[in-house]
């Protein structure tokens, strides 16, 4: 099914490799919900729905595209979702149609001509600039949530009656301690082991350093005093709960267009960064990006089904990549572990976030190796390269990264002289970038 003689892959190593990104991505199960309960769904029942969209989809992606994937509801996608119900004056029920139309757009979008002429023009600059960007962002990710980076707010003094100043001094976590610590022996351990070229370095970094942080207090057992057995919640109230009567709202399909362009482009991001991990592999699996599209699209639909916020794939996949995953057999074992944490999830939440640290940093070390691949001699390759990496390592916004970047690619291919290296299709998506950027 997954060709996995045919491309001289290890059933071993694939299923390390979905192992491994389970770990990195299983935290979504308690944030996704924490988030999305801020539009008033309730919690329990989006546990849940979290777990049953991560399957769906990434069934989705391991049989249609055949690709190392794992796709779940996407961080900045459910913060606009409690926007859209919280700011924007709309329900629910409103907002899941608006994810469901515009999955459905996304669908039709990524089985028409147009897709494939947008993925073979994408600027090579910015997609190594993408590449390096989110891995930035990952490494920033563990850093910060694990606790080896933290920032305090020093109050700047201004003038009377003016508002207050602050200014955001960054700084290291107490690594004498606690989950900082825990961080810092895990990355040790890990790049170790990658330096050691042990294929699964990742995953046996996750688990060494789990065990090492039970003695330093930082990985909780406690949960499976009870059991590791427990009975998933009821998710029925949030299937399949549209309202179709805002329709005829031009505000509405605003809100359906600006998911749509947040899907595309986060996608398209995700994907080539995902690629540039597999490194030489990155060209042999790169034609697969279209079906990655259409799986990715029916994601979204599946996910909004089910009362969730738009799917997306998840750059953690990464870790799995990076242990050797190649095919949709790694991503069949996410969703496996994802039904499994549904009624063992003691189990899995014994894993503090300090053990998944060093697995997202090395990710990112991996990642960041495409900008050498940009020519540092052309500044019109180079500027456009960095400020993709930039925006999105220090803003978190995968698709305003490449969106400025795509427009400052275009600026320097004319000032330069070189405007006639332009395809219509860059110029096209060079205007929708502008406008969605200007003027929504």
């Amino acid at each position: 099914m997954f060709s996995l003689a045919k491309n001289n892959l290890s059933p071993f190593v694939e299923i390390s490799a979905g192992v491994t990104t389970f770990f990195s991505m299983v935290y979504v199960l308690a944030a996704n919900p924490q988030i999305l309960s801020g539009a008033g769904v309730p919690a329990p029942a989006l546990f849940t729905a979290t777990a049953l969209g991560v399957i769906v989809a990434t069934l989705i992606m391991a049989l249609a595209a055949n690709l190392p994937f794992a796709v779940a509801p996407g961080m900045g996608l459910n913060a606009f979702f409690v926007v859209i119900v919280t700011q924007m004056g709309f329900t629910v029920p409103q907002a899941l149609t608006a994810v469901l139309l515009s999955g459905v757009l996304f669908v039709l979008l990524s089985v028409s001509p147009l897709r494939e002429k947008v993925l073979a023009e994408v600027p090579e600059c910015l997609q190594h600039g993408v590449c390096a960007g989110i891995g930035v962002m990952i490494a920033y990710i563990g850093l910060k949530n694990g606790g080896l980076v933290d920032f305090s707010v020093v109050p700047l003094p201004g003038a009377d009656g003016a508002p207050p100043a602050y200014l955001v001094n960054p700084g290291l976590g107490p690594v004498s301690g606690g989950p900082a610590l825990l961080v810092a022996l895990g990355l040790m351990v890990t790049g170790v082991l990658l330096a050691l070229k042990i294929r699964f370095a990742i995953l046996m970094g996750i688990v060494v350093t789990t065990v090492v942080g039970v003695p330093l207090g930082v990985t909780d057992v406690s949960p499976l005093s009870a059991g590791f057995v427990s009975a998933p919640p009821a998710v029925g109230p949030l299937m399949f709960n549209f309202d179709f009567s805002v329709l005829s709202s031009l505000s509405f399909w605003s809100v359906v267009l600006t998911l749509l362009f947040m899907e595309v482009v986060d996608g398209l991001a995700g994907f080539l960064g995902l690629f540039g991990v597999m490194g030489a592999d990155g060209e042999r699996y790169r034609p697969k990006m279209g079906r990655a599209f259409v799986a990715d699209s029916l994601g979204v639909v599946a996910g909004s089904c089910l009362g969730l916020s738009p799917n997306t794939t998840y750059a953690e996949s990464g870790t799995g990549v990076a242990s050797g995953g190649r095919s949709g057999l790694a991503a069949l074992v996410v969703a496996v572990c994802f039904f499994l944490a549904l009624f063992v999830s003691p189990l899995f939440m014994i894993v503090p976030f300090a053990a998944v640290a060093p697995a997202l940093v090395m990710v990112g070390m991996l990642m960041l190796r495409s900008v050498t691949r940009v020519d540092f001699q052309d500044h019109a390759e180079i500027f456009p390269a960095f400020v993709v990496l930039i925006v999105i390592a220090l803003s978190w916004r995968i698709s305003d990264g490449l969106a400025m970047g795509w427009l400052v690619y275009i600026l320097m291919r004319v000032v330069s002289g070189r405007a006639r290296q332009l395809t219509p299709t860059v110029w096209v998506v060079g205007l929708v970038f502008a406008l969605k950027m200007f003027l929504v």
